[in-house]
């Protein structure tokens, strides 16, 4: 037997009791007695008690602040906290966390509040956990009963919507004590089903006709499911365990179909837009290629050998028009030249005088400008316009030379 001093004994009771996870969460149902708040921290202190006991509670000012009401002492309460040691006086207590107003509602509230502290502790709720939604799926997985108006719903909408994907429904008691068992059976088939989604859903009905979706296993089989899942269980006021689990929350069966299904219209819109798009943008394309193969083949004809040919036998035969325009102005100009020679030399030709009634005296086939070249019995040569004839000089009456 080993010796502890007063304080080591309590220090390992508060050790013991605070490693102990049954004490982390508690819920205890008693009257409540004692109530007071401290004026300067704002923390409550009392006791709950009922006939055979009562144990002190501290409730913080963080915590009491979110109450809507203030407990009174003789209130039936249930108190929802860890219990705990105070560890100088070994005085065992409840940090409590929320008080609710007994009631089977109230205790039903406590107790569901008791699940989620505890699964939220563990990050069943985290938003890291959550998977994203498939946009176009095709298969959808409804888990729910067969005779509940949630089925059809969700069937009409889904096949309204998108009438291309395949639904298969994994049906499940949705109410009462073996209601939790076969939605988790239910679950787990429709996770292995190679569904894109499941839809976990049921119609609504009061706080204990939905009980089965805030029961703990439910909601673990929930967050295990390696497929995304959409909880659409009861009306939009109506909030499950189940909801904070699942990947995403619907309002109602119905707006869960719309959320996992896309609108098959839309799809069509966005399709024809997309093809104005690419028919715009190949047009476009087709426009400018065709710009720069105008612009290759300019460059090519440019370019090509058979085109300086041509360009060649266009600068020969302008050459060639050239030469013989210059060849006929030379020729025109030679044929001016000519025949203004002509002129003048007819203007000056003795014979010219002729027709104007002269004549030309040739003696021996020269001229004769002078009486004085003739002397008598010279034979001369007369020659007249229209022909010649023959004289003998008898007489010489001209100066003697």
């Amino acid at each position: 037997m080993s010796v502890l001093t007063v304080g080591q004994l309590n220090k390992l009771l508060a050790y013991k009791i605070k490693q102990e996870l049954k004490f982390k969460g508690v819920a205890v149902k008693g009257e409540i007695s004692n109530f007071s708040v401290h004026y300067k921290t704002g923390h409550a202190f009392f006791s709950i008690k009922d006939e055979t006991g009562s144990i002190r509670c501290v409730m913080f000012s963080g915590r009491l602040k979110k109450l809507k009401a203030l407990p009174a002492d003789g209130m039936s309460v249930l108190v929802m906290g860890a219990a705990e040691v105070y560890e100088r006086d070994a005085i065992c207590q409840i940090n409590v966390t929320d008080i609710a107003v007994l009631g089977d509602e109230g205790i039903v509230h406590a107790q569901n509040e008791l699940v989620k502290d505890k699964l939220k502790k563990q990050g069943i709720f985290d938003a890291s956990r959550k998977k994203p939604i498939p946009h176009v799926p095709k298969k959808l997985a409804v888990v729910t009963s067969l005779t509940g108006a949630a089925l059809q719903d969700i069937l009409n909408v889904a096949g309204r919507r998108y009438p291309l994907c395949t639904v298969e429904v994994y049906p499940a008691t949705v109410q009462g004590d073996t209601a939790p068992a076969s939605v988790c059976r239910a679950i787990s088939k429709a996770d292995m089903s190679g569904a894109d989604t499941i839809i976990l859903s049921r119609g609504g009905g009061s706080a204990e006709d939905l009980e089965a979706f805030n029961a703990e296993a439910v909601v673990l089989a929930v967050a295990a499911c390696s497929t995304p899942v959409i909880s659409a269980v009861g009306h939009e006021i109506n909030i499950t365990l189940t909801d904070y689990a699942a990947d995403m929350r619907a309002p109602t069966p119905s707006a869960a179909a719309e959320l996992a299904t896309p609108d098959i219209g839309e799809i069509f819109s966005a399709l024809n837009a997309m093809k104005a798009r690419l028919d715009s943008g190949f047009g476009i394309y087709l426009r400018r290629r065709m710009i720069d193969l105008e612009r290759l083949d300019t460059k090519l004809r440019a370019a090509s050998p058979a085109r300086r040919l041509n360009e060649a036998d266009k600068h020969l035969d302008m050459l060639d028009k050239r030469l013989k325009m210059s060849m006929e102005n030379r020729l025109r100009l030679s044929e001016m030249r000519l025949e203004r020679g002509v002129s003048q030399l007819q203007m000056l030709s003795p014979f010219n005088v002729l027709n104007r009634g002269y004549t030309l005296v040739e003696r021996d086939g020269r001229a004769v400008t002078s009486a004085a070249d003739l002397s008598e019995g010279d034979t001369v040569s007369i020659r007249f316009a229209d022909g010649c004839a023959e004289a003998v000089i008898n007489k010489n009456n001209g100066p003697k030379g």
